[in-house]
């Protein structure tokens, strides 16, 4: 009996330890957007010697004169999510086991993530009514939903995941 609370406890620490996460989708992002000149997207940005991974939402502001456009990035964290070195691929932890979100890819001395389609960074943009105390008004609303997929079929997760 000793053995199995021992055992119990020991998974339950590990658990609490690594964080696992549910796999329902994630708002990371929330924000007003001016529709007409603003643009939102986002994709993973890494850490890779600090095994770190997070959600970067670029916020695009059309320039109105000749100069390039204004992009202000904002990096937002994801409970679960994080970079495996030794595979080389953005992980998100569920309770099923570890989604392979991204990998690492390699194109003339550069490495850029590529996604595996497992994890989506959807974009949306609504319009809403925003009452400020004074009167009330729609305004455009961006959003960035993190939606890992449930694996079907074969994984493509490391056989052991931290």
């Amino acid at each position: 009996m000793q053995s199995f609370r021992n055992k119990a406890m020991g998974a339950l620490a590990v658990g609490f330890f690594l964080r696992v996460a549910n796999a329902a989708p994630v708002i990371v992002f929330e924000g007003p957007i001016d529709k007409g000149h603003q643009e939102v997207s986002a994709d993973f940005g890494v850490n890779r010697q600090l095994g770190r991974a997070w959600i970067d939402v670029k916020v695009t502001t059309d320039s109105f004169n000749e100069s390039p456009p204004i992009q202000v990035v904002t990096m937002k964290m994801v409970e679960g999510l994080y970079y495996d070195s030794a595979h080389k691929q953005v992980l998100y932890r569920t309770v099923s086991g570890p989604i392979v979100c991204a990998e690492d890819t390699t194109f003339l001395w550069s490495t850029q993530l590529k996604s595996t389609g497992q994890c989506l960074l959807n974009e949306r943009t609504e319009q809403r009514n925003v009452d400020d105390g004074f009167e009330t008004r729609e305004q455009s609303l961006a959003q960035v939903v993190f939606d890992a997929q449930t694996p079907t079929g074969s994984q493509h997760a490391p056989a052991s995941a931290e």
